[in-house]
């Protein structure tokens, strides 16, 4: 087998460094999409977390309501 000359050396090099420089751009763009997903996720659970909060007055609301209800109810059964 005869020896690869330094043009023929340098060439399979070139390939090389172009196959690794698609891989790691490749690599790049997927980093990218995963960051953006996250992102997305994120401001999905703030979405949650803000509509969960909208349930709170409510609810407070009518438990006050209902133990307002059941004072009157108690001193008016007392008369």
């Amino acid at each position: 087998m005869a020896r690869k000359s330094d043009g023929e050396k340098i060439d399979e090099l070139m390939i090389n460094i172009a196959v690794v420089t698609e891989r790691l751009d490749s690599v790049r763009g997927d980093v990218r999409g995963l960051k953006q997903e996250i992102q997305e996720l994120k401001q999905d659970l703030r979405e949650s977390r803000q509509r969960l909060w909208l349930l709170v007055p409510p609810l407070v609301a009518a438990l006050v309501s209902a133990g307002l209800m059941a004072v009157v109810q108690y001193l008016l059964s007392r008369r």
